[in-house]
């Protein structure tokens, strides 16, 4: 089945709740973002869309090529090889206060370099760079609610009736855990 990103708005937020990777020196900082997956302008171009390049969401989980010091879109290809994955927690930097910012902050090529965690079983994110599996949840078009929000009742009915619902990042995700994806679908060892 296809995958439906959730419909927040603007970028991904992240709140890294209890996450010890900063302090564990479990980070990436040196990787410049993959410009063959990322777009390079604020907007992006026409060209970039057409070329499907997406934002680095902070939020998103990222692939580490350590030998290429890029970070780059997680897919099955490079999970299979070994390749780490972790969170793009990085923030921005607003050098003059007069200067606005982005307001819902997401990353480009070429601009600053992002801080990317490595994540280990227990640590706890708040994050709104989610999607979820069509086979898990289908929307209703007659219902008044957007598709998030259904989803979001849906997640909370079955927590409530004592299922277990789980989040992994997939092929076609884009680094966003997908709600109800299969287990066989997992890649990078990141669950939630």
């Amino acid at each position: 089945m296809a995958i439906q990103f959730f419909d927040c708005k603007g970028f991904g937020q992240l709140e890294m709740s209890q996450s010890w990777a900063y302090r564990a020196g479990q980070v990436e900082a040196q990787c410049k973002l993959d410009p063959e997956k990322f777009a390079a302008h604020f907007p992006m171009t026409p060209a970039e869309a057409n070329d499907n390049k997406i934002y680095a969401e902070v939020g998103a989980f990222l692939m580490v090529d350590k030998a290429n010091k890029t970070a780059t879109v997680p897919t099955k290809a490079l999970s299979d090889k070994g390749f780490p994955m972790g969170i793009n927690y990085s923030t921005e930097k607003i050098y003059n206060q007069y200067t606005p910012g982005r307001r819902n902050f997401a990353m480009i090529t070429g601009e600053f370099l992002p801080k990317i965690g490595y994540m280990d079983p227990g640590m706890r994110i708040c994050t709104n760079t989610v999607a979820w599996d069509e086979a898990y949840f289908e929307a209703d078009a007659e219902e008044d609610d957007t598709p998030s929000v259904q989803l979001w009742k849906k997640v909370q009915e079955d927590i409530a009736a004592g299922t277990t619902v789980y989040a992994y990042v997939t092929n076609a995700s884009n680094g966003k855990l997908v709600i109800g994806a299969p287990v066989a679908d997992a890649i990078g060892n990141v669950y939630a």
